[in-house]
């Protein structure tokens, strides 16, 4: 009895929290959840969830495929709570279930599309048994936190319940290993490409041995770091096939044609150049194939809805193309794949680097051992005619760029956001784009640097 009363008074507190922020702020948070997870410490467990619970996890994509999938799903006409507006942990989950439940916690949705991070796993599926749980793919990713990808990989998989059909990345041959043996797996891959090697190119490669007998893996192909097609030459270990796969990548028309189980297929686009975005697309697909959403429906509906969330944006400003995008801090991999966009862009730029703490007394931390995993080879191109750094770790930056053979010349170092604003028209030259790469806390500095360069319109 007493825990349904604390249960009442944390979804009033909770509805109050909900409405008072979103008509004074206008944008929803975790506050409510994190107030209502104190007043009743299980909530996550007392709601009652909808029959179809897509879960989203993984170091990268977690926030763009499962916004695609919620923009499908809706397209088909289903009603659907996700937590796009909150965070990924678990206040997060309790603060979307909240804005479409009554109070006694019957969620009125047809579907819940939650991104779960990673390390929350045993926060949260030990509430609620997700009916898809889709794992994008596993990498180190700040390491401080989260140590290593194989630590992540037993956070989730210790907490994964046995019911719970599993989508994984059937080109990775670390998170394609969860609840083997125990839950139902489905695979999704990607097909080789223009782009795929046979050497692995980039700094860091998470997984070289063998995951059954620890042997020395071989790869068929790489699309980037550690994901493509391994195999074992000593116990002919190789990842099963995949149920849903894309082929016929084309970085020119950004296209690819998604293939289903039954043998139909459907042409999709994704984000010029980003073939992160290819296997996004392609998991977000599968999952609304395996909750029943036609191919023609997905066909035409299907977006890169980056831009809506500021991930990726693109702006001109008189002859000068302005491109702001997405570097996650402490992640080297999304870095280096952010980095490597740079190749799409023909002719001289400058860049902008602000991939530091933008809020040192808020989420800083002293590792800055990412920078030494993270490829920053594009800048050493002569196209490349200036590198701006920002932040109070601009030199750090600067040395690993050093490091890797960037030419010292281009680089200028601003330590304070401010100097590097009130610059930034003036050291930048005439060239046809300014790439800012930014760091997820950076958004304002960002939002700064943009309208300094606005105001410039003369190219």
């Amino acid at each position: 009895m007493f825990g349904k009363l604390r249960f009442l008074l944390a979804m009033i507190v909770g509805k109050i929290l909900e409405w008072g922020l979103r008509v004074f702020t206008g944008r929803g948070t975790n506050t409510p959840g994190i107030i209502m997870q104190k007043i009743c410490p299980d909530i996550l467990g007392r709601f009652t969830m909808p029959k179809l619970v897509i879960c989203v996890t993984g170091t990268n994509g977690k926030t763009s495929t499962s916004n695609l999938v919620t923009h499908v799903l809706r397209a088909d006409g289903r009603k659907v709570v996700n937590n796009s507006k909150g965070s990924n942990m678990a206040p997060g989950l309790v603060s979307a279930l909240l804005t479409m439940s009554d109070l006694k916690g019957v969620v009125h949705a047809d579907a819940a599309v939650l991104e779960v991070d990673e390390r929350s796993s045993q926060y949260i599926y030990r509430y609620f048994t997700p009916t898809i749980l889709l794992c994008t793919n596993l990498f180190r990713d700040s390491i401080k936190r989260n140590g290593h990808s194989e630590f992540i990989f037993d956070k989730i998989n210790d907490y994964l319940p046995g019911k719970t059909t599993v989508l994984l990345n059937g080109n990775d041959a670390i998170s394609g290993m969860l609840g083997n043996g125990v839950n139902n797996q489905i695979f999704y891959s990607v097909d080789r490409t223009s782009a795929s090697t046979t050497e692995c190119e980039n700094t860091v490669c998470d997984i070289t041995a063998c995951p059954k007998c620890s042997h020395r893996l071989k790869y068929e192909y790489y699309h980037y770091h550690h994901i493509g097609v391994p195999v074992c030459p000593e116990c002919g270990f190789r990842m099963p096939a995949s149920t849903y796969r894309a082929s016929d990548v084309d970085f020119e028309a950004n296209t690819f044609v998604f293939h289903d189980k039954n043998g139909d297929k459907v042409t999709l686009p994704f984000a010029a150049g980003n073939l992160f975005n290819v296997f996004n697309v392609t998991a977000a697909t599968a999952v609304c194939r395996m909750a029943g959403v036609s191919l023609e429906l997905i066909g035409s509906s299907v977006s890169d809805l980056s831009a809506k969330t500021g991930r990726f944006q693109a702006t001109q400003a008189g002859t000068r193309k302005i491109v702001s995008m997405l570097f996650k801090n402490q992640n080297p991999i999304s870095g280096s794949q952010s980095l490597n966009y740079l190749r799409n862009i023909r002719g001289e730029k400058d860049v902008v680097l602000v991939v530091t703490d933008s809020k040192d007394k808020v989420h800083g931390h002293e590792d800055i051992s990412w920078l030494y995993d993270t490829d920053f080879d594009t800048l050493r191109s002569d196209e490349v005619k200036h590198v701006l750094i920002g932040g109070t770790r601009c030199y750090d930056v600067a040395l690993r760029l050093v490091l890797e053979g960037v030419d010292e010349q281009k680089l200028l170092l601003y330590p304070e956001y401010d100097a590097l604003a009130k610059d930034i028209c003036g050291k930048t030259g005439n060239y046809s784009t300014v790439v800012i790469y930014f760091e997820l806390y950076a958004v304002p500095v960002v939002e700064q640097l943009k309208k300094a360069l606005l105001g410039r319109t003369d190219g």
